[in-house]
C-alpha cells in the first residue's frame, strides 16, 4: 500500500500548491451580498504563497481497508512543518470527498490530530478521504507556556496552514475539489472558518463549541498580560471568526453546549444572531468536549447530505 501511496504523495512535495478556487471549481454559492468582498478582504490577510508542499511520508498504517499515512507539508512560512495524518480507502478511484479536521484545546490525549481519527476511519469506506493535523495549540501546555503579544501572528500563521492543508486535499488526484468539507472544534472551528472563507475551497462546514471573538478565551491565565492590551485586544479582532461570517459561502452546521463554561449562554446567543440565514446552529445538552451520539450522528449526517455520501451503518 505505501509503494500506491507513494507517487502522488512525492509529486506533491514537488509541485506547486493547487491553483485558486475559482480555477479548480466552480464557487460555492454565495450566502449574502458581501460573500465576495469578505472572501477576497480574508484571502489577502492569509495567503499561502507559492512555495511547494514539500510532503514527506513518515509511516503507514493499515485498518483494515483503510490507509493511515502519518506524514509532514510545508505550512507558513518560517514554521516548522506540519505534522498530519491522511486517512483514505485503500483503493483510489477518483471523485472521492475530501475533509480537513482540525482539533480542539481539550483534554490533553486528544488535543492533537488524533482527536478526529477514529471517525475519519470510519468513514473512509464511504469514499472520504480525510486530513487530520496537528495544530500550535497541540504542543503540550501551549496555553501556559505562550508569549501572549506572539498570539496574533501565532493564529495568523495557523491559518495559512490550514489552507496549505486544503491545498494538499484538492491535490489529491482521486479527491473531486467540488467536494470539500472542514471539520473543526473549539480554537480549530474559529482558525478553520478563517481559512475556509481565504480558501474559498470547503463546500461545506462543521464547527463545533466555538467562541465568536478570540479575546474571549485569550485572557484565562491571570498572570499572564500581553505588552500593550490595547493594541493586543485590537489584533485579536482582525480574527474573530463571527465577522468572517458573511464570507462562509457554504453550508455552516454550528453545533454548541448547553453545558459549556467557555462558550456561554451570551455567546450562543451572538452566533445565533449572525448566523441567520448563513447557516444552521443547534445546541445539545453536554460540555465543552461535544459528547454524545447525536452530535456525531447531526454531524455525519450534515456532511454526507452536502457532500453527497452515504453513511457508515451504526
Amino acid at each position: 500500500m505505501l509503494r500506491r501511496l507513494f507517487p502522488f504523495l512525492l509529486a506533491l512535495g514537488c509541485a506547486t500548491p493547487a491553483p485558486p478556487a475559482s480555477q479548480t471549481a466552480s464557487p460555492a454559492p454565495a450566502t449574502g451580498a458581501n460573500s465576495a468582498t469578505t472572501a477576497a478582504a480574508y484571502r489577502e490577510r492569509f495567503p499561502t504563497g507559492q512555495a511547494p508542499l514539500d510532503v514527506q511520508v513518515l509511516s503507514t498504517q493499515q485498518h483494515g481497508s483503510v490507509s493511515v499515512v502519518e506524514l509532514t507539508y510545508r505550512g507558513a512560512s518560517g514554521k516548522a512543518p506540519v505534522r498530519a495524518t491522511l486517512v483514505r480507502p485503500a483503493e483510489l478511484p477518483t471523485g472521492r470527498v475530501g475533509l480537513l479536521w482540525v482539533h480542539w484545546l481539550g483534554e490533553p490525549e486528544t488535543t492533537n490530530r488524533t482527536e478526529f481519527l477514529d471517525e475519519s476511519i470510519e468513514l473512509a469506506p464511504a469514499g472520504v478521504v480525510s486530513l487530520l493535523v496537528d495544530a500550535l495549540w497541540s504542543a503540550p501546555d501551549w496555553y501556559r507556556k505562550r508569549a501572549m503579544d506572539e498570539d496574533p501572528a501565532a493564529f495568523a500563521a495557523q491559518v495559512v496552514d490550514l489552507r496549505r492543508g486544503l491545498e494538499l486535499l484538492t491535490a489529491q488526484p482521486d479527491v473531486d475539489p467540488a467536494r470539500l468539507g472542514l471539520v473543526g472544534h473549539d480554537f480549530g472551528a474559529m482558525t478553520g472558518m478563517l481559512a475556509g472563507v481565504a480558501d474559498g475551497r470547503p463546500r461545506v462546514y462543521v464547527l463545533l463549541a466555538l467562541t465568536p471573538e478570540f479575546e474571549n478565551w485569550m485572557f484565562y491565565s491571570k498572570n499572564k498580560k500581553p505588552t500593550d492590551e490595547a493594541a493586543y485586544r485590537k489584533q485579536l479582532a482582525l480574527l474573530d471568526p463571527i465577522d468572517a461570517l458573511p464570507g462562509l459561502g457554504a453550508p455552516a452546521l454550528f453545533q454548541l453546549a448547553e453545558q459549556d463554561f467557555y462558550v456561554p449562554a451570551e455567546q450562543i446567543g451572538a452566533w445565533r444572531r449572525a448566523i441567520s440565514g448563513r447557516g444552521e446552529l443547534r445546541t445539545y445538552p453536554t460540555g465543552h468536549g461535544m459528547e454524545g451520539a447525536a452530535v456525531r450522528s447531526d454531524r455525519q449526517a450534515w456532511l454526507a447530505d452536502h457532500l453527497g455520501f452515504s453513511r457508515p451503518r451504526p
